[in-house]
């Protein structure tokens, strides 16, 4: 098992290559959250894992500061009814979920897990919509999937 400093280097510095390159090839111009959500899904499922990374890259980027404070300072629980009141948290968490599922698909279980246990962590009360309208908690998706890696490796 690598030490946790080491993965969080590792994880910094895939950030930072990845905000140069998103920088130049993604247009941030009145960028709205859930919009970068939306096409990192679409890109997780063309398999475009480059655009995966880039657009959660300008994601964080342009609003991690705003869904950090939105996770901390929301005063309120988070629920289905109110959840659309926190897109930058909810687009944020999204990402770090889509994130994950491209580098677990491209066969890098450890970055996906800590990626995973980073939503956990930092941004549990995120929600998702889905196509009818029902939110989840990518959060607790992150919890089966590390469940499920334990038991596989176990």
């Amino acid at each position: 098992m690598l030490p946790k400093s080491f993965i969080l280097s590792g994880l910094v510095s895939l950030m930072c290559v990845g905000s140069l390159q998103a920088a130049e090839k993604v247009s941030s111009e009145g960028t709205d959250p859930t919009e970068l959500s939306t096409k990192a899904w679409v890109a997780l499922k063309a398999g475009e894992h480059e655009q995966v990374s880039e657009l959660t890259t300008q994601c964080f980027k342009e609003f991690g500061d705003e869904a950090v404070r939105q996770q901390k300072e929301s005063g309120e629980e988070i629920s289905k009814e109110n959840a659309s009141s926190f897109p930058e948290l909810n687009s944020v968490g999204t990402c770090l979920f889509i994130l994950a599922e491209s580098l677990s698909q491209q066969g890098n279980a450890e970055k996906s897990q800590a990626i995973l246990k980073k939503l956990i962590n930092d941004f549990p009360e995120c929600h998702c919509a889905n196509k009818q309208g029902y939110y989840w908690k990518p959060a607790l998706a992150a919890e089966k999937r590390l469940a499920e890696a334990t038991k596989k490796s176990g």
